[in-house]
């Protein structure tokens, strides 16, 4: 794959995660029409790292930033990439979250479109890391 491919794919990661900002990403309690979108999960998720269970998938962001920023460096963008989407289909493992500023939990019922974007915009950025490497060690 030529190098303007493999930026693509990087632009492609970049675009799906933004979409993905811009849709709900999971239910609670059964009720997925309140949730809020992927961008307030992603400005308001910091909060929730310290705090700990789900919320400790909202690290899968920063690594995924780190990722496109140093594609160059190939097998650190790869580890990153690799990193942020183990961190981001975790949240499969978790039964709830913090819903409110109180504190409170509601169990996660159901996963939307959002999420699913999300965690392929982390894969994109794999398997363009991967052709990435690939296409050096030919060229060795």
């Amino acid at each position: 794959m030529k190098l303007k491919s493999r930026n693509t794919l990087i632009l492609i990661s970049i675009l799906i995660f933004i979409i993905a900002c811009s849709q709900r990403i999971y239910c609670t309690n059964g009720n997925c029409g309140e949730n809020w979108s992927g961008l307030a999960v992603l400005i308001s998720g910091i909060f929730g790292v310290f705090i700990g269970g789900a919320c400790i998938t909202w690290l899968a962001n920063p690594l995924i930033f780190i990722s496109w920023l140093t594609y160059r460096k190939t097998k650190f963008s790869l580890i990153m990439s690799i990193l942020a989407f183990s961190f981001g289909i975790s949240f499969l493992f978790f039964d709830e979250i913090i819903i409110n500023e109180a504190g409170h939990y509601g169990e996660i019922t159901g996963y939307e479109i959002g999420f699913y974007l999300w965690n392929l915009s982390f894969i994109i950025m794999i398997i363009r890391n991967i052709i990435s490497l690939k296409n050096k060690k030919n060229c060795i």
